[in-house]
């Protein structure tokens, strides 16, 4: 049975709700012995709980402005869509805290609603299973109220390609460009919207022509970015250079990660492990979606996961990834579908997870 949108949205506010009290219960219990805190916070757990680790850079950027160091940390990693929609809503005077929660959850929920009618779009029949693995995913608090572009960044990319499923290029473009000034994966939208739409219009009986390229200028965002970069900072590519700052690797130590594992202890290590193994079964999901999706959506889903499963530094930060590999839970739902117990084990385990994963976040560990 196809799932409403109205279905998708009560699932979306049940789990939000849910992380809340998960959130605010575990840093009520435990206190925030983590390090991921930022200076300014709030007395209520359920908004506090959401300031952590990278929204001290939204913030500064919302607030402030960019700044950019090829040899430590700097705002020049984060693109800028998200911290720029903070600033036009601290325009009516709320904190840029708050704002960042409040899009975050609107995002969130208008994103699970696009999800829920792209999925119906494609396959209806397991639309609502696939629902349900987004919104338990184990880094779905991401997307639910923590100070972070995810959220945004899923909506623009499940709307580009609803509106590309309905014929409507131009917009299919525009939400491209959206997404690609949002999050650093713009060749997997490009890509995977270009080959999409020429699939699209083959099965339409069109000859090649100077349409099928229309999806290209979803790249507008990430050019207009790095114009910004070039012009204010001289480095066009300021995004990637700056990650130096957070060591990351490069050439082989960045595929194989040795140089950051094999400095944890094994105790340490299953946490990437987790991390891996959640990128891995993403990534594997390309395969027999080029079948059952088409081809577009799995050059976007090897892509979205490929680049940052490749300059992660030691694979911690892939889980959250996956969040923006949409077609990923479409796919694993066609797959679960027809095995009905492994489909209440997986979200029976992933539920659980999330559980533990919004208790450490919101106690200020790092997660992502």
């Amino acid at each position: 049975m196809s799932i409403r949108p109205t279905q998708a949205l009560w699932r979306f506010l049940a789990v939000a709700v849910a992380c809340a009290l998960v959130g605010s219960v575990a840093m009520t219990v435990l206190g925030v012995p983590g390090s991921g805190r930022q200076v300014e916070h709030f007395s209520w757990p359920f908004l506090d709980m959401w300031v952590r680790w990278d929204a001290g850079w939204y913030e500064q950027i919302a607030l402030r402005e960019y700044n950019y160091s090829a040899t430590t940390q700097s705002a020049a990693a984060y693109f800028p869509l998200y911290p720029l929609a903070m600033r036009a809503v601290m325009l009516t005077g709320t904190n840029v805290f708050i704002a960042g929660i409040a899009l975050t959850f609107v995002f969130g929920a208008a994103a699970v609603v696009m999800f829920s009618r792209w999925a119906a779009l494609m396959k209806p029949e397991v639309s609502s299973l696939a629902v349900w693995l987004l919104v338990l995913w184990p880094f779905i608090f991401y997307i639910v109220g923590a100070v972070y572009s995810d959220a945004l960044f899923l909506l623009c990319v499940t709307t580009a390609f609803f509106q590309l499923e309905k014929g409507r290029v131009g917009w299919a473009t525009v939400f491209g460009a959206l997404a690609t000034a949002t999050r650093p994966i713009a060749p997997a939208v490009v890509l995977g919207l270009l080959v999409r739409h020429i699939e699209l219009r083959r099965a339409a009986g069109h000859r090649f022509g100077w349409k099928d390229l229309i999806p290209l200028g979803s790249a507008a965002g990430l050019l207009a970015f790095m114009t910004f970069l070039w012009w204010r900072f001289g480095d066009p590519i300021g995004f990637v250079t700056t990650q130096a700052g957070w060591q990351q690797l490069s050439g082989p130590a960045a595929i194989f990660k040795y140089g950051a594992l094999e400095k944890m202890r094994r105790i340490d290590l299953l946490f990437p492990l987790f991390h891996a193994l959640l990128a891995f079964a993403a990534l594997a999901s390309a395969w027999p979606m080029r079948k059952s999706l088409g081809w577009g959506y799995a050059v976007y889903t090897a892509i979205a996961v490929g680049l940052p499963l490749i300059s992660s530094r030691d694979f911690i930060g892939l889980g959250r990834y996956v969040i923006a590999v949409f077609p990923f839970f479409l796919q694993a739902a066609l797959l679960l579908s027809t095995r009905p117990r492994r489909a209440v084990a997986w979200l029976a385990v992933s539920g659980v997870m999330l559980v533990w994963m919004t208790s450490r976040f919101a106690m200020g560990f790092y997660t992502s």
